[in-house]
This record gives C-alpha cells, sequence and structure tokens, in this order.
C-alpha cells in the first residue's frame, strides 16, 4: 500500500474563523488523516473549503475511487455534527504522499468538470406554457401535486441516487392513486402463482399492499417487460433502504445504476402525465422528452510526475506546483433539441 493525498474543493455553509490556518483531523482507527482550509475565493455567493485527504491505496489508479468514498463519509459526518450543507465539489489533485524528501513525485491533476450535454436549450416558448395552463385546469389530487413535486426534485437531484429515491417516491404516490379497487391474492415469491390454503380450500384475497399497487402501476405503464422493471427496480430500493453503495446494487443487478434511474425517470414522468389523461386526450399539447435523467460530467485528468518536497506537517495546496490544465472546447454543430410530442 502507498500513501497518497488528495486535494478535494467542498462546497459548504461553515468555514474556519479567521484566525486558523487549518483543523488536521485524523479518523479514529487510523483510515484517514484530514486537513481542511477556507478557499481563497467565493464563487456565485458559494463558500468553500478545501480539503486534504491522505491515505492509502494500492495505486494512484485506484486512489481517486478510495479517495471519493473517504472524503464523502468525512463531509457526511461533518454535515452532521453541524447541521449545515458540507458537500463534495471537485477533486483536484492526487499525489503521492510517502514520507521522504524526494522531489519527484506521481501526480493527478484534474480539470475542473463540465456538463456533458447539450444544455440550456433555447426550447421555452409559449406551447409550453399553454400546456401548463391545460394541466392546470384538470382537477388534480393531492397524491398527484405531490408527486409532480417529487419528480421535479429528482430532475433537478445531482446524485444518482438521490434521483432514484424521489422517482421511486411518484411511483409509489402515484400506485395509491391508481391501484385496482379488485381485491387480490398474495403471490408465491418464487413462481409468482396466487397462493392457495389447503385447510381453506381457498385462495385468500384482499385489496392491494401498498408494494403490490406498485407492481401495478409497472404492470400498467412499462410497454417491455414490466415484471422484470419492477424486480429490478424493488431489489435496487430495498437495496438502498439498507445502506448498500451505488457498486454494489450494480453489481447484483448486472447493469449500470444510471439507466435503471433513467428507466425509472421515464415510468414516473409517464405516471403523472397519464393521470391528465382525460384533459390531454384529443388536445394539441407540447411535451419535451428526455433519454437521459442522470447528469453526465466531463473531466480531464493529467498523470504526471512532479517535482516538489511536500510539507508533511501542513499540505497547503497554495503550495503545490501550479499546473494549467483545460478541457479544449472545440466548435462542434449545434446537440438536437428535445422535439415536442402532440397527444
Amino acid at each position: 500500500m502507498t500513501k497518497f493525498l488528495a486535494n478535494w474543493e467542498v462546497e459548504t455553509d461553515i468555514t474556519l474563523p479567521p484566525d486558523i490556518p487549518f483543523l488536521c483531523y485524523n479518523h479514529s482507527a487510523s483510515a484517514y488523516t484530514v486537513f481542511l482550509r477556507n478557499a481563497h475565493e467565493v464563487r456565485h455567493d458559494l463558500t468553500f473549503l478545501t480539503m486534504q485527504v491522505i491515505f492509502d491505496a494500492p495505486s494512484i489508479q485506484d486512489a481517486k475511487a478510495i479517495s471519493k468514498k473517504l472524503a464523502k463519509e468525512f463531509v457526511d459526518y461533518l454535515s452532521l455534527v453541524s447541521n449545515l450543507k458540507v458537500r463534495l465539489r471537485a477533486l483536484l489533485h492526487l499525489f503521492n504522499w510517502e514520507p521522504g524528501n524526494r522531489a519527484d513525485r506521481e501526480a493527478f491533476y484534474f480539470t475542473r468538470s463540465q456538463r456533458h450535454d447539450g444544455a440550456p436549450y433555447d426550447a421555452l416558448d409559449q406551447s409550453l406554457l399553454d400546456t401548463i395552463a391545460l394541466l392546470q385546469s384538470h382537477p388534480t389530487a393531492p397524491r398527484v401535486q405531490r408527486a409532480i413535486k417529487w419528480f421535479a426534485s429528482g430532475v433537478a437531484s445531482r446524485s444518482p441516487d438521490d434521483q432514484f429515491t424521489f422517482f421511486w417516491l411518484v411511483v409509489e404516490l402515484i400506485a395509491q392513486v391508481i391501484k385496482e379497487p379488485a381485491s387480490i391474492p398474495d403471490k408465491c415469491p418464487k413462481c409468482r402463482a396466487p397462493l392457495y390454503c389447503p385447510d381453506c380450500e381457498a385462495t385468500p384475497l384482499h385489496r392491494p399492499y401498498p408494494k403490490q399497487a406498485i407492481e401495478q402501476l409497472f404492470l400498467k405503464y412499462c410497454a417491455e417487460e414490466p415484471e422484470e422493471f419492477y424486480r429490478r427496480a424493488n431489489d435496487a430500493r430495498n437495496m438502498l433502504m439498507h445502506g448498500e453503495e451505488v457498486e454494489a446494487i450494480e453489481a447484483a443487478l448486472s447493469m449500470p445504476f444510471s439507466d435503471l434511474v433513467d428507466q425509472l425517470g421515464r415510468l414516473a414522468w409517464i405516471s403523472i402525465l397519464n393521470q391528465f389523461a382525460p384533459t390531454l386526450v384529443g388536445r394539441s399539447v407540447q411535451l419535451m422528452q428526455t433519454n437521459m435523467y442522470v447528469y453526465m460530467n466531463l473531466t480531464g485528468s493529467a498523470h504526471i510526475q512532479v517535482g516538489f518536497i511536500p510539507n508533511f506537517d501542513n499540505p497547503d495546496p497554495s503550495h503545490f506546483p501550479d499546473i494549467k490544465l483545460t478541457i479544449d472546447n472545440s466548435p462542434r454543430p449545434n446537440p438536437t433539441l428535445p422535439t415536442g410530442d402532440r397527444a
């Protein structure tokens, strides 16, 4: 194992007092050491810290993922004890941090991430506002209004697991709105056949439980393999609620978590719109549709050898070698704007 330093930028509502240059924290089990200091700049009314995390990793290639896990753990605890916003913003540097006076050190320098999509889209016009007016003319149940709120939160969230949770809340709410009043049987968890009681010589029936109502929604609004989609989404939901990480969910489901989030986002959108079907049928409306809800960012990195002798007692980023790294945004064709659907 080799010792590395990861230099993170942290967006936060809590900073160090002006008379304290930095703070140092040592993990109770020696898993990592953290240095915190105020950033020298304030951008767009946001405040920042710089956070240097020192830890062990098999290689510098492995160090990026390990540093993110450890840094995220620390800022989550800092948010817990402070009751204030603290979140990772950007990884700026990775250095070999092995003790000694060697002047050449393996390093990664990172650019600030850029959104990897076509936004913003200059597609806001009167037809969209007319569609809003049409939707708002339809009597809306409180659960549907709440579902719209959760859907908007899911679209805006930057974290895929948060997006999944918001979209799942939409599905849960709409499932309660549309659930069939007829009684249904419980099903065998293995073969999915109705359960039968031999003593009563009958199949017990009851109104759909919330979980069964959610499955009904998948069956009603999913065009392709609804049973399989429901199984995967429900398994992911259970794993998230029991503390599993995204990587474990991807391994268990054999699919990228981002794909599952995008599918669930589309289901949530379709589920809400179907509650307005009586108003939309036969009317000219403008609806934009996306093929991706998960945000993708483009980040550049340079794997280099840098010459400097670190200050191990105070790893101040202002003393790191100043190497400028940028992403070349060459001119490219304008992205295709989402098209309007007419119902």
